[in-house]
């Protein structure tokens, strides 16, 4: 679990859950993150703030060597999002990786199936 209060007036304390669901040696980890509160740009802050930035992403990008010959854009993905309802089951929407993640995943070795089937499960 990450949690950040940023210094700066009018920040709002956020969390975040990680885990880590494959890494490709020191060069790169496909990480599962699940947002606990809703602000702007919170996961992608809270990797910064790990120095861990996520692919592609130029606003919040670490120090750290970013791998080459990997696909360009942006690795951050919304695998799954469940709409609470007052009635009824919720609303569960899982959705594909994007053409340019599933060639970096190919390329690091990364296996969709080691994510699991439940989206939620690597933080139950």
């Amino acid at each position: 679990m990450f949690r950040s209060a940023q210094g700066v007036e009018g920040a709002r304390h956020s969390i975040t859950d990680y885990a880590v669901i494959s890494t490709a040696g020191q060069k790169a980890a496909w990480v599962a993150l699940k947002p606990e509160t809703g602000r702007m740009h919170q996961l992608r802050f809270h990797m910064l703030e790990m120095n861990t930035s996520i692919l592609g992403d130029f606003k919040y990008q670490s120090r750290r060597e970013v791998p080459q010959g990997l696909a360009p854009g942006m690795h951050l993905h919304a695998r799954s999002l469940i709409i609470p309802r007052q009635t009824g089951k919720p609303i569960k929407i899982v959705a594909p990786l994007p053409p340019h993640m599933k060639q970096t995943f190919e390329s690091l070795g990364f296996l969709e199936q080691e994510a699991g089937k439940d989206p939620l499960a690597p933080f139950i």
